[in-house]
Order: structure tokens, then sequence, then C-alpha cells
């Protein structure tokens, strides 16, 4: 098979021209595609810390960090000591961070509806199988 027709060179593909979408379509929002990603796990897990957002994001602790950082100097998140465990620091979305994030979500959600235009219900459902079970087949060991 001509590397042109492997899978890998397609995946790629949808991947880099959809995270270019994602990227310009948050930009009206004045964030970006990481700080989006970053914002939406924060709001399904307020209290979350670095290091298991870092995990989930697939980034390492010191880009998340950075992330982190840049975000609070603009008044989206907030880091606070652990009420217990003072040595954990707890991130939260702030007022205005669940407000940009709302903005945000709504311009992925739009982008996500035009991704879907002309493909029915059972498309998109299958399209999200066979993405998922490339995913598992990629983490299976020996590869």
């Amino acid at each position: 098979m001509h590397y042109s027709e492997r899978l890998l060179i397609h995946i790629k593909q949808a991947e880099r021209i959809t995270q270019a979408a994602k990227e310009a379509a948050v930009r009206e929002a004045g964030i970006t595609a990481a700080q989006q990603a970053a914002l939406a796990v924060l709001s399904d897990n307020p209290g979350i810390n670095a290091a298991e957002l870092a995990r989930r994001l697939s980034v390492t602790p010191q880009t998340m960090n950075s992330l982190l950082g840049r975000m609070e100097t603009r008044g989206l998140i907030a880091r606070t000591p652990h009420p217990v465990h003072g040595t954990l620091i707890e991130i939260r979305l702030t007022e205005r961070g669940a407000e940009v994030f709302a903005q945000a979500d709504a311009l992925v959600a739009k982008l996500d509806a035009r991704l879907a235009e002309g493909l029915s219900a059972d498309e998109v459902a299958a399209v999200r199988d066979l993405l998922a079970r490339i995913v598992h087949n990629a983490e299976a060991p020996g590869l």
C-alpha cells in the first residue's frame, strides 16, 4: 500500500485541519485551543490539580504550569490550597473563566456541527465508534 493510502495519513490530516479550525474558532473568544481544552476539563472537574489536568490533556506538567499561569493572569482561573491537604493546589474557573468558556464552547459546538454537515446521525455515531476503536487499537501493547 502506498503511504498516501495509510490510515495514519488521513487521521493526521483530519487532526491538523480540525485543530486549526478549532484554533480559529476559539480565537473569537480570546483564547487558544489549549486554553479552551483546559477550561472544558475544569468546568467538569472543579478543584482538579495541575498534574491531573496535564494528564487529561496529554501535556507535560511544565506546559500545564505555563498554560495555567497565563490563564490565572487573565483572571480565567483561580488556584487555591486544598482545605485539608495544604500542599495540593486546587484549580477552579473564575466567574470570568466560566463566561469565556461558555462563549468558546458555543463556538466549538458550532464548529462541531459544521464538521457533521451532510452526515446522518448514524454516520456521526459510526465515525465516533470507529475513531474510538482506532484509539483503542493504538493504545494496545505491541505496536
